[in-house]
């Protein structure tokens, strides 16, 4: 099952989110959707927050010597008396800002109380098949892009995204977005920089010149704040975390399960590198029919089972033995070819067409991979088809 990983800096506002979106989808929405806390330890966590917030306060901050796991397990509603549907794993390995710091910024320098943490860190961030990053909008406006805390949060948040989204030949990389928290305090400065773009490319514009490909949404956890006796702007009493609702859209997109919240994301081609340099497949000619480089959308697919199937009835409809044989040896490879392409399209090795190979179940193969959405943008293959 596809796994979602939310990772942040210290002071990013994982807690606070992951509150608001344990609460917000305790229940199934419009749609049917809702999160199931996959152990006491989550559920206690977002009940234990709340009531904080409830109170008027902000949670408070991971410690240093505490790692908590939390897993929810996004399901939906099928229909009465039927059992709802798993679509994904949401969940967040809460580091204290410690932990992130030796993982990418004092590697060399890590305790030996720490290296089993941070290399849960970065295992974690490796293995996700989706990935959000967390930034506190209000510290790198207020503080601005030379503060030492923002100019660390901005060389984490950097390396996290390196680590898991470069050399894509040696892993899958997963989809990833980065989220700016508290963005309901700078609504008018996010308009006034054309949106979140606008505000990563001003104020953090070392990772926005590498990452603003990425789906970079603005979000905050509650809907209502208020002024305490101190001046501080704290969670109103009756809050909701409606506004988070922005998050569950783009990982039920990413999940082709809503429509699509902006424009899809697009990664950069790689830089060239001849010892990796995938060579593109022919786009015209009988070339294309017999290589087993590139991608086959499921149109092109279907179009070419669609040719085969009418090439062999027209010679049956001759009664034409030989040229039935004929043919069939002529597109026997075309065949393989059609197949290992369409498998490049949703980033699976061409060796998977082997299965088709198995009886008595091996003529399902053909028809699955020939349903499955293909990879959008460029991946491990070539550009999209």
């Amino acid at each position: 099952m596809k796994k979602v990983a939310i990772v942040g800096v210290e002071g990013s506002g994982k807690t606070v989110m992951l509150a608001g979106l344990g609460e917000l989808y305790a229940r199934p929405d419009e749609n049917g959707y809702f999160l199931a806390p996959k152990n006491f330890q989550t559920a206690s966590y977002v009940a234990g927050k709340i009531a904080r917030m409830r109170r008027g306060e902000w949670p408070m901050a991971t410690a240093e010597d505490v790692l908590l796991g939390l897993d929810w397990t996004l399901r939906r509603r099928q229909g009465d008396g039927e059992r709802p549907r798993d679509v994904c794993e949401v969940s967040c390995l809460d580091f204290a800002g410690e932990v992130y710091r030796y993982a990418f910024v004092r590697e060399n320098a890590t305790p030996s109380g720490l290296i089993d943490e941070v290399a849960s860190l970065k295992e974690y961030v490796r293995n996700a098949d989706d990935l959000i990053v967390l930034i506190n909008l209000r510290d790198i406006i207020v503080r601005g892009e030379h503060d030492s805390r923002v100019q660390e949060a901005m060389w984490i948040t950097n390396a996290i995204l390196s680590y898991a989204l470069d050399d894509p030949y040696d892993h899958r990389p997963p989809r990833a977005a980065i989220v700016l928290s508290q963005s309901d305090s700078y609504a008018d400065t996010i308009r006034a920089c054309g949106g979140p773009k606008g505000v990563l490319a001003k104020y953090l514009p070392y990772v926005a010149s590498n990452y603003d490909w990425l789906d970079i949404l603005a979000v905050s956890a509650v809907d209502r704040t208020v002024v305490d006796d101190n001046g501080n702007m704290v969670p109103a009493p009756d809050f909701r975390p409606t506004p988070l609702r922005m998050i569950m859209d783009w990982i039920r997109y990413g999940l082709h399960e809503s429509e699509p919240p902006h424009a899809p994301q697009r990664r950069p081609a790689p830089p060239d590198n001849p010892s990796r340099r995938i060579p593109a497949a022919p786009s015209a000619g009988l070339g294309q029919y017999f290589t087993l480089r590139g991608r086959k959308n499921r149109a092109q697919y279907w179009r070419f089972i669609g040719f085969v199937f009418l090439g062999a009835i027209a010679s049956l409809a001759l009664g034409n033995e030989a040229g039935l044989g004929l043919f069939v040896m002529a597109m026997a490879w075309p065949c393989i070819s059609n197949v290992v392409r369409r498998l490049h399209d949703f980033n699976r090795s061409g060796w998977w067409w082997w299965l088709s190979c198995i009886q008595p179940i091996g003529w399902v193969v053909p028809i699955f991979i020939g349903l499955i959405r293909g990879t959008r943008g460029d991946n491990d293959y070539g550009p999209e088809p």
